[in-house]
């Protein structure tokens, strides 16, 4: 039933971006120039103000600053790559994933049969756990995807802002990787607010800030509590150090890889090694 569930809500949000991917496609580039013009005008406004001034400090300073602002644009291609990248993996984990879930049995007895016949009941129980754990957590990042996509793309289009439909599948998409992927998702979506109006940026920010919330503290703790408790230091350290070993899937795999490494743990070491039992 979970399973269908998930299916489900993927195979909508599948069907949505295979309709309207011409026009997807030209609002991220839209997007991407509206980042880009909202970046710059910061560094305009910083400098009209003398800030950069003060951060800058010596003409050496300036020099220096400049270079590397150089740098930065220079490699804004390379990140708007690796953007498109990130998103492409995002799709792919997410289809892989539907597959897994919609037939776990058929994974699970393949894995155990290699295991010797004596220990194959402790390796049953593992992956029965690893399997309910995973099921669950995927299950609340579809929720949250949804929640965030759909409450964000309607604000948005309320609001008037051309590029909603662009912004609403950014967000639901980042919003699959925990913690960072939907402060990641705060850029864009406050640099389009912006280059409409101070005024419409500021609610689109408090908008944002106020749905993450809900979204954080409410629904997806409610979902996943029964997967495994996550402890969001733990998490962003591992999706940061996987991050710097293997790029952008290994962010994206943080996660999932956190999960599979605690129950492992609770299961093979705590329960069946120290004989004492998880809660």
């Amino acid at each position: 039933m979970r399973s269908n569930v998930a299916i489900g809500i993927a195979a909508i949000i599948a069907a949505a971006l295979a309709l309207s991917a011409t026009r997807l496609i030209q609002q991220f580039q839209q997007v991407s120039e509206q980042v880009i013009a909202f970046i710059e005008g910061v560094h305009a406004w910083l400098q009209e103000h003398g800030a950069m001034g003060l951060i800058e400090g010596s003409d050496d300073e300036n020099g220096d600053l400049a270079s590397a602002a150089g740098d930065m644009a220079g490699q804004a291609m390379t990140y708007g790559m690796s953007a498109v990248g990130a998103l492409a993996s995002i799709v792919i984990l997410i289809v892989l994933t539907l597959f897994l879930a919609s037939s776990p049995a058929l994974y699970r007895g393949g894995a155990v049969r290699l295991v010797p016949p004596d220990r194959r009941p402790m390796v049953e129980d593992t992956l029965s756990a690893l399997a309910h754990a995973l099921r669950w957590w995927f299950l609340g990042q579809l929720a949250s995807m949804a929640l965030l996509g759909v409450t964000v793309g309607l604000g948005l289009f309320l609001l008037g802002i051309e590029l909603w439909f662009a912004l609403a599948v950014l967000t639901a998409l980042l919003t699959f990787i925990p913690f960072l992927g939907p402060l990641v998702a705060t850029v864009p979506i406050v640099a389009v607010g912006f280059a409409e109006g101070v005024q419409t940026g500021l609610i689109v920010l408090i908008g944002y800030i106020v749905i993450q919330n809900i979204e954080g503290n409410i629904l997806v703790p409610m979902i996943q509590h029964k997967a495994v408790n996550l402890a969001p230091a733990l998490l962003i350290s591992v999706q940061v150090l996987l991050s710097l070993v293997f790029g952008v899937m290994g962010l994206i795999l943080g996660a999932p890889l956190t999960i599979v490494a605690m129950i492992a743990v609770q299961k093979l070491w705590v329960e069946h090694t120290l004989g004492e039992k998880v809660t």
